[in-house]
């Protein structure tokens, strides 16, 4: 196995993010994790894991044009490093199913 691990909301944040076609802002990707994953994560929080996974070099940002719905402020959009990021999730994926194996009747109530 590989060195680099994702923690939960890390991973869950990074598979939002593909879902939405690879690039967004914090928003967004709140929706998307409590739409798709049930999982209600504030803005703020997507945020805060935004900034950690670019620092580390798993995400790109970029500023948008300033927003007058934002007070002039700009967005910053995170974009997903797939060649650093697709490797690591392939290898938490395969882990989980390994995992998963044969409990399948376990949660079936069989």
């Amino acid at each position: 196995m590989g060195r680099a691990r994702f923690g939960e909301l890390e991973e869950r944040v990074i598979l939002a993010l593909l879902q939405l076609g690879g690039e967004s802002y914090a928003v967004p990707v709140a929706a998307e994790l409590a739409d798709r994953a049930g999982r209600d994560v504030s803005p703020a929080t997507v945020y805060m894991v935004m900034r950690r996974l670019e620092a580390q070099g798993l995400l790109t940002s970029r500023v948008g044009t300033s927003d007058p719905d934002r007070g002039g402020r700009p967005r910053r959009y995170y974009q997903v490093d797939q060649a650093a990021v697709l490797p690591v999730l392939g290898e938490s994926r395969r882990a989980l199913l390994a995992l998963w194996a044969g409990l399948e009747p376990m949660l079936d109530g069989s």
